[in-house]
């Protein structure tokens, strides 16, 4: 396997000669998430699918506790599963990176001229003249451990790990479980009309919110994003409400 894994890699110094924009290796895959996206859509989860919940009981012209008790579950059972999501993603993710961290020690152990290749083009990508790249990466292929993380991090793209993920799943399912109370929240203070109407209205404001914390993600438009996000909330909640009184009227 590993000598079979060498040939392929062979191949990569002519790839890598138009390495500016390009992702290096092709079985290594390194893309990494950040805080603020699990916040948001962990939130964004939570919000827009208790919503949907707490929508379709209203719809099924159920008691006031009943909306109360669906809309907490709905809540406690939405950031468990996203909070799990989180956790096995990012655990995923760090084993991913292991992997790939060391099929690049068993390349450079395998193949250090090729490896070495690489190492020079990478620094020639960055303005480095050719000779003086071809001499870097010499320098640095002399130290597997140091030519590891320099791989590493300017092939992989590996940076130092931030998060962990108990932490991962504590921020997704922490998230969801605040977008997921919304709808809840007027009905322990509120009841009848002005608890749906009230809670209708806050989910609304709040997909607001979360639009524009979205365009910091995504770089769209603050009112363009604010206004995607309002008609899923609008079409979740109308399509709740609907099941809920068809199934209501079937039973």
């Amino acid at each position: 396997m590993s000598l079979t894994l060498a040939r392929e890699s062979g191949q990569h110094a002519e790839t890598l000669a138009g390495i500016t924009g390009g992702d290096g290796e092709p079985w290594h895959r390194t893309e990494s998430g950040g805080f603020l996206r699990n916040v948001v859509y962990g939130f964004n989860d939570g919000l827009t699918a208790n919503l949907g919940l707490v929508a379709g009981v209203i719809g099924a012209s159920v008691a006031p506790h009943v909306v109360l008790i669906t809309g907490v579950a709905g809540m406690f059972a939405d950031a468990l599963s996203m909070g799990s999501s989180g956790y096995l993603a990012a655990k995923s993710e760090q084993e991913v990176y292991a992997h790939e961290i060391a099929m690049e020690r068993e390349e450079i152990r395998l193949m250090p001229e090729v490896e070495q290749e690489e190492l020079a083009l990478l620094y020639e990508a960055k303005g480095i003249e050719l000779q003086r790249a071809r001499q870097m990466a010499a320098e640095v292929m002399r130290d597997p451990a140091r030519a590891l993380a320099e791989k590493v991090r300017e092939e992989l793209k590996i940076g130092e790990a931030y998060a962990t993920p108990l932490r991962e799943g504590w921020i997704m399912a922490l998230a969801t479980a605040v977008g997921a109370f919304i709808p809840v929240a007027p009905f322990l203070v509120l009841r009848g009309p002005t608890a749906i109407w009230t809670a209708f209205v806050i989910a609304m404001l709040s997909h607001f919110a979360v639009g524009a914390a979205r365009s910091l993600l995504t770089g769209r438009g603050i009112i363009r994003s604010r206004v995607d996000m309002f008609v899923v909330g609008l079409g979740v909640a109308g399509v709740g409400y609907v099941v809920g009184d068809l199934i209501a009227r079937w039973l």
